[in-house]
């Protein structure tokens, strides 16, 4: 679905609002907050090298934003906006590290690290400890007295020059270093305390708001870039990752691919970047990527990754003109071997030639640049992705939440004027049973909801001792060895365990019971549907709705949150240090305890995410078929007015202008889909 799209639902929301009850207008109102704040993000990860920023540069359609030199960024997250919800086009944000965060960033490191652990990990902690002591301390330098108070503030400027973004993000001279330190320079002055920067454009030549993120490369020297790029993927909606052709899926690349398949990420893409230094072009550039796709299918198992290829050098030439590094027989080569970007490029060219003017010779080979360097191909990919994906579900279920309402005040709007036309307008008593019957019904789905919630709690709750004891078992059998010889008792000082089947296990548990609670609750909720139907239908001269079907969209939809399997569990790196401290003996069980301890901590994160996202969903559900409920009864008595037909005609007129509305933004819900959703 379409910006315009986006905007149409806003639109008609908002009108909507004009013409509802309390009830309705808040749930639309929270509908109208989620729309306007739609913004998928894209983040460009990769090792460092791989031409990521030129890459971002070219995707974004801002040539020199990004510096792409060697080396020139710090440890700063940077989020590129274009079109942001707040309206802001211009200047950015720079957010401060504060000690908590400084921290959180060790430990949160150590939790990813422990997930795939490799023979550097030992002592990966303890360098990254030093790193973050050493940016502390030459912020200190270069800052003076006004360190302490910047810690966990921000800065905010209205415009942003480059010089700006050096003094916030680039490196800069080491204060630390005698001779090498520039004291009347302000490059880099801010940098070692600069968590994010955030940067605000128009939307450009984006379809729909969006947030190109570009993150320090992972694989880097400097491990503290690597840790922040490495957290920062839980943080985005879709990835592309960045490989050089001439060092594609190296075994640091392969280790990212399987923390971003274990961490469960969702969309991702692969772009092969330049292409254009390979010796035999296109046929080299063939060759690597049949690797890479062999290589991610040997890694991941059945992997559906789509890789891209191109060149983010012949972006910047399109974009800029400059020729620096450039060959065009290279590119009109890699043309001719790639047919469906030659018709691109043959269709754009005569789509220029129509525009006024003649048509130089540096636009034709610009542009044929820019069909080569896969940007264009890139953008659609990514765009149409996001498109599909999670966007789309949550603009189709606005959509079915105000056709919903839409509907229900046609068939109101309907029936009042078909009674005022009979003359058989409900009296004073019709409104009091009315009222009455909404009170009922409101009680009715209180005293369900609290029923589905306690049945939920008991299945929850069970899933505790069933988890609890699997934990306790799977741990014991690890940490004792299935053989009766512990791994941390080896002579080898070995203190690897693999737990990864009880996080499959725990992963099983969780889905099967939170199944169970989702089956449940969509049976109460139907029966409690039926029920209301039941009293509704029992009222005089009641004509029924058509869209007096409950939505339970919210809850049919669910999919347990397994965000906290990720975690590693810390005592395995305090192992050896245990073991010089206490004796051989003991080192076995007390190891044992402690691992359960932090693996029950897991499921309870587990169960108690999964606990507090059902009864979120649970409480929407309600919140819609509540103001749905109280909109049907609202209309029963007409307003005191001189003329209440007239009033009622131009009701009736204003929600079927909103109903077709709603239709021509989105178009009606598939036949097939509507009863798929009955049969649930």
């Amino acid at each position: 679905m379409s910006e315009f799209n986006r905007r149409e639902l806003i639109r008609i929301a908002e009108e909507m609002n004009g013409m509802s009850n309390d009830e309705t207008r808040q749930f639309i109102t929270r509908i109208i907050d989620d729309l306007s704040n739609l913004k998928p993000s894209i983040a460009f990860v990769g090792q460092i090298k791989a031409g990521k920023s030129r890459l971002i540069n070219g995707f974004t359609g801002q040539p020199e934003y990004l510096p792409s030199d060697v080396n020139p960024w710090t440890t700063v997250i940077t989020d590129m906006h274009f079109g942001h919800p707040s309206g802001r086009t211009s200047g950015a944000e720079f957010h401060f590290f504060d000690n908590r965060q400084w921290q959180a960033l060790i430990a949160e490191g150590e939790e990813l690290r422990n997930m795939f652990p490799d023979e550097e990990d030992s002592y990966k902690r303890e360098m990254i400890e030093e790193q973050v002591e050493a940016m502390k301390t030459r912020a200190q330098l270069r800052l003076g007295d006004s360190y302490e108070q910047l810690l966990g503030q921000h800065h905010d400027l209205e415009e942003l020059t480059s010089d700006d973004l050096a003094r916030y993000v680039c490196a800069g001279d080491d204060p630390t270093e005698e001779g090498e330190h520039d004291p009347g320079s302000d490059r880099g002055l801010y940098s070692d305390i600069t968590r994010k920067a955030e940067v605000y454009f128009d939307i450009g030549h984006f379809p729909y708001p969006l947030t190109v993120t570009d993150t320090p490369g992972v694989n880097d020297p400097l491990l503290i870039r690597e840790e922040i790029s490495r957290q920062y993927l839980k943080e985005s909606d879709f990835f592309v990752v960045v490989l050089s052709a001439h060092q594609a899926l190296s075994r640091a690349d392969l280790k990212l691919f399987r923390l971003m398949q274990a961490l469960e990420l969702g969309q991702i893409v692969v772009f092969i970047n330049r292409v254009d230094e390979l010796g035999d072009g296109a046929m080299d550039a063939a060759k690597v990527r049949a690797d890479v796709q062999d290589g991610l299918e040997r890694a991941l198992g059945n992997s559906d990754i789509d890789v891209l290829m191109g060149s983010a050098q012949w972006a910047h030439y399109a974009l800029t003109g400059d020729e620096t590094g450039i060959s065009h027989d290279s590119i009109l080569a890699w043309l001719r071997a790639h047919p469906e970007q030659m018709k691109q490029y043959l269709e754009g060219v005569e789509e220029i030639k129509q525009g006024p003017g003649p048509i130089s010779r540096e636009a034709v080979l610009r542009f044929a640049a820019m069909i080569a360097s896969g940007l264009p191909d890139l953008r659609r990919h990514v765009t149409q992705a996001l498109t599909n994906g999670p966007r789309n579900e949550q603009m189709r279920m606005a959509w079915q939440h105000l056709n919903s309402f839409a509907q229900g005040e046609l068939e109101r709007s309907t029936a009042r004027l078909r009674a005022l036309a009979a003359e058989e307008s409900p009296d004073a008593n019709d409104a009091d049973e009315s009222n009455k019957l909404l009170s009922d019904l409101r009680a009715l789905v209180a005293e369900k909801t609290e029923a589905i919630t306690s049945d939920m709690d008991d299945v929850l709750s069970n899933l505790r001792g069933v988890m609890d004891d699997t934990v306790a078992e799977a741990v014991s059998t690890v940490v004792r060895g299935p053989d009766g010889t512990s791994p941390l008792l080896a002579k080898n000082g070995e203190t690897e365990m693999n737990f990864t089947p009880l996080r499959e296990r725990m992963r099983e548990l969780v889905q099967g019971a939170t199944q169970v609670v989702r089956q449940r609750m969509l049976s109460e909720l139907y029966a409690i549907d039926l029920q209301s139907n039941a009293a509704l239908r029992a009222l005089p001269g009641w004509q029924e709705p058509v869209d007096n079907r409950m939505n339970t969209s919210a809850v049919r939809w669910f999919r347990p949150d397994m965000t906290a399997l990720t975690r590693g569990i810390t005592v395995e790196l305090r192992v050896t240090w245990l073991s010089r401290l206490i004796s051989r003996k003991s080192v076995v069980s007390r190891a044992e305890r402690m691992i359960v301890q932090e693996f029950e901590m897991i499921g309870d994160d587990l169960i108690d995410t999964a606990r507090g996202d059902l009864a979120e969903r649970l409480q929407t559900v309600v919140d819609h078929y509540l103001a749905l409920l109280a909109g049907h009864l609202e209309h029963r008595v007409g307003p005191d007015g001189t003329n209440p037909h007239t009033e009622a005609q131009r009701a009736v007129d204003q929600a079927r202008r909103i109903t077709d509305e709603l239709s021509t933004a989105l178009g009606p819900v598939p036949a097939d889909n509507l009863q798929a959703e009955a049969a649930e």
